[in-house]
């Protein structure tokens, strides 16, 4: 009988442990400190700025001239790619990562449409390109963090 008091005692302490382990608080999600959203505000500056630069390539492609559309894609819109790659991977957290660089890629593949259309001369596939562009990109911006 003595071994069954003991195989009791030793059920309920299992049992106590268990649910007092249940008991305790989860930790909280991570969340961005204001030097971290500081430090995401900064960067996302200069990816902006490419952004604001998308109007000249609209103009570009408006007056079809295909190798300077192309140029401007692989030079001025050429750190895109690196600088998007930098802040998702670097700066966000997990839970933003994907969403972010998906988005990004979106606008990769649409940049890829255009220098397509603008080797093909295609205006009106180039200028639907580009608005798929523009309108990624906002969605890109969208997701990234901001301070309130």
């Amino acid at each position: 009988m003595m071994l069954n008091k003991r195989s009791i005692v030793a059920w309920m302490m299992a049992l106590l442990v268990a649910f007092l382990a249940s008991c305790g608080s989860p930790a909280p999600p991570p969340t961005y400190s204001d030097a971290q959203l500081q430090k995401i505000e900064q960067y996302t500056t200069g990816i902006v700025a490419l952004r604001d630069r998308m109007d000249e390539l609209n103009t570009l492609i408006q007056k079809e001239d295909w190798v300077n559309v192309d140029t401007f894609i692989h030079g001025p819109l050429g750190d895109l790619r690196s600088k998007t790659n930098y802040l998702t991977q670097s700066l966000l957290l997990p839970k933003d990562k994907t969403p972010v660089l998906d988005a990004a890629k979106e606008v990769f593949q649409d940049l890829e449409e255009i220098d397509v259309a603008a080797a093909a001369g295609d205006k009106l596939q180039a200028t639907n390109e580009y608005k798929k562009a523009i309108a990624d990109f906002d969605t890109f911006f969208g997701l990234i963090p901001k301070s309130n």
